[in-house]
């Protein structure tokens, strides 16, 4: 028995909001409040074992619309942040930095907005000057799901490098450091042949 096409998108979508409900109950940090080494998890994925990351739409909080096939081709890296998360404030500058230092060599950074409402998303990117754009919360939900098992649960803030092919060819799962994220970067821009 087929299920019918608007039966369909309502599995998909409660599907994405219980997916968003376990990643948002993952934020973590020490007893102390700040993050620690110990909660963040590196993994670079072997070019044989990539899977191709799905295509998603959204709006960005300059409600503006996104659609990930536009950043075909380069090297995008995608970032999962809420204003509310406390290791997503300690990362906030090395992502920043790290699109700045890239910017120049066509990789792409895109914020995908868990958990918030616009006017608090857009403080928190004023604030740690986050000039890349960010889906919203209320359009996040199909970025969540077109990474599938490649984002766990508990995962903000999470980082996913998607390579110059469409794939994923790493992810950090917990706060990222500069220095970590522009050799992630670097490395799937010397695979696609630019200069990092």
């Amino acid at each position: 028995m087929r299920t019918p096409p608007g039966r369909r998108r309502a599995v998909v979508r409660t599907a994405a909001i219980a997916v968003l409900a376990v990643l948002t109950a993952g934020c973590s940090a020490n007893a102390g409040g700040s993050p620690t080494a110990t909660d963040r998890v590196v993994e670079q994925v072997p070019a044989g074992d990539r899977v191709r990351v799905e295509r998603f739409t959204g709006t960005l909080l300059d409600g503006t619309a996104f659609d990930s096939a536009d950043v075909a081709g380069r090297v995008v890296v995608y970032n999962v942040w809420g204003s509310w998360c406390a290791p997503c404030r300690t990362e906030a500058p090395a992502l920043a930095r790290v699109s700045g230092d890239t910017a120049a060599q066509d990789v792409r950074f895109v914020g995908i907005n868990v958990r918030d409402n616009d006017a608090a998303a857009r403080a928190f990117e004023a604030s740690y000057g986050i000039a890349y754009p960010s889906l919203t919360t209320d359009t996040s939900s199909d970025a969540l799901l077109a990474f599938g098992p490649s984002l766990p649960p508990s995962a903000v803030p999470s980082t996913l490098v998607v390579d110059a092919d469409g794939r994923l060819a790493a992810r950090v799962i917990g706060p990222v450091d500069a220095s970590t994220l522009r050799a992630l970067v670097d490395d799937a821009l010397a695979e696609a042949g630019a200069a990092p």
